[in-house]
């Protein structure tokens, strides 16, 4: 990922609020508008009111700058979090322990647009950390020779994207937002896949049917063929591996404030990573996606509780390959490690001041029943074979403010295997997790 520095992030800001001026002189169009059809302005006086306003902005620093013509939309959004982290891990092989406390912190900004003929795009600046994770831990920048309080300050692009909306259709190309509906069981929402992803929304009466693919590049810097005439060749050849997804389902109102959703999703890989001969434990990105094809079902049902809004979650994953992932891990005896489901409850809204809401639900990953590489990096610390619970709370102190807190508890689940995964607790035997984090937000 790039590094931006702050020359380009303060010029980013200055577009941005640039566009905003630009946006509000013309949202004065329809207010001036409306006074004329309520007979507060004739034609006349609105036309020199709007005459003004072009003058007035054209005399304004804001006015000084020459955006695109093609541009129907600029808008600058973002959010800045800091964050308190417990995390624990117990290695009962051992009887030994880790804990960590940290302070964390990220900003995130974000620059989209829409220009004519359904055309837009989108960038986001952030932190440069792993692909699961914004955070910058507070006190990380110290050595011996920077002394306390050094910065870490490298910023990336975690997203930059191109797409088009036709209709009910929309395509998109480049570092995106996940295009998928998923869960954290499966997708931990840091990520943002590359490559390209269709889309396609209907409204049909009570139904919304809805489709999304997806052909991500999951590791690689391009097709590579070994210049050599040994036999075999000096330098093997290399592909890319690619992460393919195939998704549909709907959602429907069945009756007066009662929702149903089912998004059925297939998962599978292709490139010369897929063949990789041994899984790394814990997971590292030399860890492959070596047997794995997997069906998930993420499944929601929203109602309301007391004029509260409330709904019933849940996600299903099999891995039909399963069986020859244990064998690449060298676990050949290991059969049927091939499931993972989630399910919980919900209930409240976090959108202006006084809003809260609360969520719990129950997690159970097999060891070979996911990728590890895709999985959420906090909850259960990255890892497949454990289960166990969270609970969230989120409450809105004020409009764009809000703090939430985040429990959880895990244990492994078939102690004859390690917890795959690559987490910030540094055992392949973690036997049982606790995670406490307690986060202040702003969004913008």
């Amino acid at each position: 990922m790039a590094k931006i520095s702050s020359k380009w992030l303060a010029l980013l800001g200055g577009v941005a609020l640039g566009a905003a001026s630009l946006a509000h002189a013309q949202d004065s169009g329809p207010l001036i508008d409306a006074l004329v059809k309520k007979g507060i302005l004739n034609d006349q006086e609105a036309e020199e009111i709007r005459a003004d306003l072009i003058k007035d902005f054209g005399t304004s620093s804001a006015g000084k700058l020459n955006l695109s013509s093609a541009l129907t939309e600029l808008k600058l959004s973002g959010d800045a979090r800091v964050r308190y982290e417990y995390r624990a891990g117990e290695n009962g092989t051992t009887s030994d322990m880790q804990e960590r406390n940290r302070y964390r912190y990220r900003l995130r900004l974000a620059l989209t647009g829409k220009l004519q003929d359904g055309w837009f795009f989108g960038t986001r600046i952030e932190p440069l950390a792993n692909n699961r994770s914004t955070n910058i831990t507070a006190g990380n920048g110290v050595t011996t020779t920077t002394g306390p309080f050094n910065k870490e300050d490298s910023l990336a692009l975690g997203q930059v994207y191109i797409g088009r909306e036709m209709g009910d259709f929309t395509v998109t190309a480049g570092r995106m937002p996940n295009p998928l509906v998923s869960t954290s069981m499966v997708w931990d929402d840091d990520i943002n896949p590359e490559g390209l992803a269709e889309q396609w929304k209907h409204e049909d009466g009570a139904v919304t049917w809805m489709a999304n693919l997806g052909q991500f590049i999951y590791e690689g810097s391009g097709t590579t063929n070994p210049l050599s005439t040994a036999t075999p060749p000096a330098n093997l050849s290399r592909q890319n591996t690619y992460l393919w997804a195939v998704q549909g389902g709907a959602k429907a109102k069945v009756a007066e404030g009662v929702t149903v959703q089912a998004m059925p999703a297939y998962y599978t890989y292709s490139g010369s990573s897929t063949a990789q001969g041994v899984l790394t434990t814990p997971n590292s990105a030399s860890l492959r996606p070596a047997g794995l094809s997997v069906i998930d079902i993420p499944v929601e049902v929203g109602f309301m509780v007391g004029g509260l809004p409330a709904k019933v979650f849940g996600d299903f994953a099999y891995n039909f390959d399963a069986d020859a992932r244990a064998r690449t891990a060298g676990k050949p005896t290991f059969t049927n490690e091939d499931m993972a489901y989630q399910i919980g409850f919900g209930i409240g809204a976090s959108k202006v001041k006084g809003d809260w809401e609360a969520k719990a639900f129950w997690q159970s990953v097999d060891a070979f029943a996911l990728d590890t590489n895709l999985v959420d990096s906090d909850l259960f610390d990255s890892r497949t074979n454990m289960e166990g619970f969270v609970l969230q709370g989120v409450y809105v102190i004020s409009n764009g403010v809000s703090v939430k807190f985040t429990y959880a508890n895990a244990d492994r689940k078939n102690d004859g295997l390690a917890t795959y995964g690559s987490g910030d607790v540094g055992t392949a035997n973690l036997t049982h997790y606790q995670l406490f984090q307690a986060d202040l937000n702003v969004k913008f």
